[in-house]
């Protein structure tokens, strides 16, 4: 019995501890198929609200550049993308996962069926995956929970996923990856250790 009660003390202890991280990025549909929590879905919702606002009010291109720094670290729940209180520009991404001192890998690149599905299960495992363009425009989307799906402009299946562009005013959650960009071509796919 006293084994019992100090199961349930400790367990409502981790229980109540826990309420500030979360736990819960992903549920099932009705078909059973991985999708994001409400909890998760609203977390991106917020942050695409305040962009839309940010972009609503932008007197010049690039000041809305840090919602995909921001929407990283709080979906997936990690610093790796803030300086001291501040999330770092889109542009900065690509420096911290290729140089950060491996704590990001490389999974592959876009055009290969393989890592598209590699970086969808590295989501769905809550495991920081995101897709970016290494050239000048250095573009990045967020690779989120969910199930692939077919892509007739690719020809390929695509992870689910989320962008919040900087040069048009225009963000979504939750479609395929090639929403983000045009081909697959050039697009690296990583993710956090």
């Amino acid at each position: 019995m006293k084994r019992l009660l100090s199961i349930t003390v400790v367990s409502l202890i981790l229980f109540s501890c826990g309420e500030e991280h979360r736990e819960n990025y992903t549920s099932l549909d009705e078909d059973g198929n991985i999708i994001i929590s409400d909890e998760s879905t609203k977390i991106l919702e917020e942050i695409q609200e305040d962009y839309d606002a940010c972009k609503a009010d932008e007197s010049e291109e690039r000041e809305c550049n840090q919602f995909t720094s921001e929407a990283i670290c709080r979906f997936y729940q990690i610093e790796d993308f803030k300086k001291g209180e501040e999330y770092i520009t889109y542009r900065e991404i690509k420096d911290v996962v290729t140089k950060n001192a491996g704590s990001w890998e490389p999974i592959g690149i876009a055009t290969n069926q393989e890592d598209l599905d590699k970086a969808q299960e590295n989501a769905n495992e809550t495991k920081a995956t995101i897709a970016f363009d290494p050239t000048k425009t250095n573009h990045v989307a967020i690779i989120l929970p969910g199930s692939t799906t077919k892509s007739n402009q690719w020809g390929m299946d695509v992870p689910n996923s989320a962008s919040f562009f900087v040069h048009k005013a225009d963000s979504y959650i939750n479609k395929g990856l090639s929403y983000s960009f045009t081909g697959p071509k050039g697009i690296i796919l990583y993710t956090k250790k």
